[in-house]
């Protein structure tokens, strides 16, 4: 910390204690030295002179008891009372010395030298005592403090008796001054006395050093050794005129006033500069609780107990539009909404003695009123405090218009689905909730509806999430146009939308309120400037209380009904029936059962022979995948498929079949079994970006030959994204993997299209095969197709021939193979092998 500045008077301190000190010595070297002193002031001036000082003694001695009668020092309230009484004494003891003095006019008693050096000493060693009790007595409680009258009489009882024995019985006193011989020893060894008290009690305040350095000590030690001097001088002085006794009166009166600056420094500037001090810091603390409270975020007021406006500031003005001038003396009301003000009061004035703090947050629901008339919403603080001025309360009033928006805008966000913005899973089911309580108190039905686009994720994984996401929020809009403002549309999750219709009266409203639903997705959806799409949806319907009377199972059975919808051939809708229960169940074992044989490698591959048509050989086989489930028995393809396609499963079975198949191509390479396997993907897997490198990976794993393997992939699959699938066959024939489309017939297809494509085989779909020699168009639709196949440099597959009719039509028409029960259902991998080895022996 900086060091106090000094004061100007502190840089001539040591110069006053040399001046001091000199005068201390000058009567000791004048004796020492032995040069007489001359008359200072002439003979006849002399009484005039006495006169003065000890007047200007006395003043100042009754000076330092009024001082320090009247303002004494808390911590040393018997030492300044001691002092203030001693010389009130001492004051009166003067006076009579004064009033005795052999040249003034009698006084009570015939004025003499006896009396005036009595009351002399009695004043002197009065004023030692006081002095040194001053400076020694130590630090008292403030219980312990003595009573300022009992102190007071004593001193004037004390003058009385000095008094009374000093005019009227001066002659019991011992000679202390002989005229023509001067003073007595006794006179002079009471002068002593005072010099010893007085340097004891210089002594006792060196010894105190916390007490030398209070502001008045260092004058007490100054008048100290002034004092002495003086009462050198006046051991040394022959008679009246003397100039050591005029020296010794002006040391006095210099020392007296020494004390009384003392005094006064101790008792009254120094308290008031500390007060002076003191003001400055409140000025300075309130001028810094103003910039405080001017500064604080918040707006603040001070009201009185009747919410009379105190202060405010400069946050409050901004916040309601008025001027601290105008607010101050106004009700607090005047910041209050026109209709609240009332009860407002009323409550105030109630709990006008009763309002403790209260924090932020409390108290809800709260309103301003601006200048201008508009409301917005508050939060307030409020603390109670007393002053002078009586009870006072406080408040902190803030502005939570943006905290409401942005708690508004989080709750939004945490109960609306952030794409559409329509409720999400977790609003619709407390609205359910809701809902199922209030029909329950009113016995009516409610209806729970479940809608799920048709073949959404195909749309979102060819055109990509961007356009999925247009198409969402389009549909949502149109279920919010055509269910209306009763009922509750929210989207359950992905491309699922729930709709909950909360009274209804039969099935036959809910019936046409689906179909409604269901017709807005004829017109195509606008994803885009140039984008459209053509969708459909499935719809599950759940009644309450009929169904169910939980919102769970609510849930559960509108979704089943969903299925249901599906599984008849979608964009329709279904109600929920007892026997969808088991079908769902159903579906729900094989969906595990088939989880669990894919685990526990519980499937097997079989495979179909691709035979020459010309040659009748064996040249490939198409890999089918069978399951035989411990639990289920033998599960047809068509059953589980479209199940592992529903479930997320077909992407780890088509891996499975990939890896399966290359490992039983490097089996056959060593048993020496020269045919190739044809692998079908799926949709899902064609899309899959890394299909090249995962295939290649399970060739060089298996340690199989690229050119033994085959890939085929659907027309409709192929046509639905030409880039993709240009890339990726490109990928399979750098591979050295050969490629069919499958199916083909039944897509979309274009000449421009296939031959850019780098395919090896169209495989004829069977559809095509079973029309042969009934049906003129079938075969016309053929024989187009092979020429086309051979006219590109395809080779041709056809696919389910099952008689001997269909055969010799395909070898005349030139089909280069041919599959199907005709020749052989799939086989095993044994009864495979055992084929090709019988055909080898042949």
């Amino acid at each position: 910390m900086n060091a106090l500045p000094r004061s100007p008077a502190s840089r001539y301190v040591p110069l006053m204690w040399l001046v001091l000190l000199a005068l201390f010595m000058l009567p000791v070297l004048l004796w020492m030295v032995g040069i007489p002193v001359p008359p200072l002031v002439p003979l006849e001036h002399m009484t005039a002179f006495h006169t003065a000082t000890e007047l200007f003694a006395v003043v100042v001695a009754i000076g330092v008891f009024a001082v320090a009668y009247h303002v004494r020092d808390r911590r040393r309230v018997m030492a300044t009372l001691v002092l203030a009484t001693g010389f009130l004494a001492v004051g009166l003891l003067d006076f009579l010395h004064l009033m005795t003095y052999p040249q003034m006019p009698d006084f009570i008693t015939p004025n003499s030298s006896q009396q005036t050096i009595f009351f002399w000493l009695a004043a002197r060693l009065v004023a030692a005592t006081a002095l040194l009790l001053y400076v020694a007595l130590p630090l008292m409680p403030r219980s312990q403090e003595p009573v300022p009258r009992g102190m007071l009489v004593g001193a004037l009882a004390l003058v009385a008796v000095l008094a009374w024995v000093g005019l009227w019985h001066e002659q019991r006193i011992p000679a202390l001054f002989v005229p023509g011989e001067g003073l007595t020893p006794l006179k002079i060894a009471l002068e002593g006395v005072v010099v010893v008290l007085h340097a004891a009690t210089l002594l006792v305040l060196l010894l105190r050093p916390q007490l030398m350095q209070r502001p008045g000590m260092p004058l007490v030690a100054a008048a100290l050794m002034v004092l002495m001097a003086s009462e050198v001088f006046f051991t040394l002085y022959d008679n009246l005129s003397d100039g050591f006794f005029v020296l010794g009166h002006i040391y006095k009166v210099a020392a007296y006033a020494l004390i009384y600056w003392a005094v006064f420094i101790e008792s009254v500037r120094a308290p008031m500069a500390q007060l002076r001090a003191a003001h400055r810091d409140v000025e300075l603390r309130q001028q810094r609780y103003e910039q405080l409270i001017d500064t604080a975020p918040d707006g603040v007021l001070v009201t009185d107990g009747d919410g009379t406006i105190l202060m405010a500031n400069r946050n409050l003005e901004r916040l309601f539009g008025y001027t601290r001038r105008h607010l101050i003396g106004q009700p607090v009301e005047t910041l209050i909404p026109e209709r609240l003000r009332e009860h407002h009061q009323s409550v105030r004035e109630q709990q006008s003695d009763d309002i403790s703090e209260r924090t932020m947050g409390q108290a809800p629901d709260l309103r301003g009123r601006r200048l201008d008339g508009t409301e917005f919403p508050v939060d307030i603080s409020l603390n109670a405090f007393e002053d002078q001025g009586g009870r006072r309360i406080t408040a902190f009033i803030r502005d939570i218009s943006d905290r409401q928006r942005r708690e508004a805008r989080i709750q939004h966000q945490a109960t609306h689905d952030s794409l559409t913005g329509l409720p999400n899973r977790w609003l619709l089911h407390d609205r359910l909730a809701q809902s199922i309580a209030h029909a329950s108190r009113h016995d009516h039905r409610i209806a729970v509806m479940l809608l799920d686009l048709d073949h959404f994720k195909m749309i979102n994984d060819t055109f990509g999430h961007h356009e999925g996401d247009e198409l969402l929020r389009e549909v949502a809009q149109r279920l919010k146009d055509a269910a209306g403002n009763d009922a509750t549309i929210g989207r359950f999750g992905g491309d699922e939308f729930m709709i909950l219709v909360p009274e209804i009266t039969d099935e036959l409203q809910i019936g046409e309120l689906a179909q409604e639903i269901l017709a807005q997705f004829d017109r195509p959806f606008q994803t885009g400037p140039t984008r459209q799409f053509s969708s459909s949806a499935s719809l599950g319907i759940a009644l309450f209380p009929q169904d169910a009377r939980d919102a769970n199972t609510l849930v559960r059975y509108a979704d089943m009904a969903m299925y249901e919808a599906k599984r008849s051939g979608r964009n329709t809708y279904a109600f929920y029936s007892e026997h969808l229960d088991a079908q769902v169940r159903a579906e729900q074992q094989l969906q595990e059962r088939l989880k669990h044989a894919l685990e526990h490698d519980q499937l097997a591959l079989h495979f179909q022979p691709l035979i020459d048509a010309r040659t009748g050989a064996v040249t490939a086989a198409e890999a089918l995948l069978r399951w035989n489930d411990r639990e289920l028995g033998a599960v047809p393809p068509s059953r589980f498929i479209p199940s592992a396609e529903a479930n997320g499963l077909i992407l780890p079975l088509g891996d499975w079949v990939i890896r399966r198949a290359c490992q039983q191509l490097a089996d056959w390479a060593q048993q020496g079994v020269d045919t190739s396997i044809c692998i079908n993907v799926s949709a899902l897997q064609f899309r899959q970006p890394d299909l090249v490198s995962r295939l290649e990976a399970a060739l060089k794993e298996a340690g199989a030959s690229p050119e033994r393997l085959e890939i085929e992939v659907t027309e409709t699959v192929a046509m639905a994204d030409v880039a993709l699938t240009r890339e990726h066959l490109s990928g399979l024939k750098a591979l050295g993997v050969r490629v069919s489309l499958d199916d083909f017939g039944t897509g979309y297809s274009s000449l421009a299209y296939l031959k850019s494509l780098p395919i090896d085989k169209i495989k004829i779909d069977r559809s095509f095969i079973a029309g042969i020699g009934h049906d003129r168009d079938a075969e016309m639709i053929l024989r187009s197709v092979m020429g086309l196949g051979h006219s590109l440099h395809l080779k041709l597959v056809a696919e389910g021939v099952e008689t001997a009719e269909q055969l010799a039509f395909l070898r005349r028409e030139g089909c280069d193979l041919y599959q199907g029960w005709f020749y052989s259902p799939a086989l095993s991998v044994e009864e495979f092998r055992a084929t090709v080895h019988s055909q080898l022996d042949a």
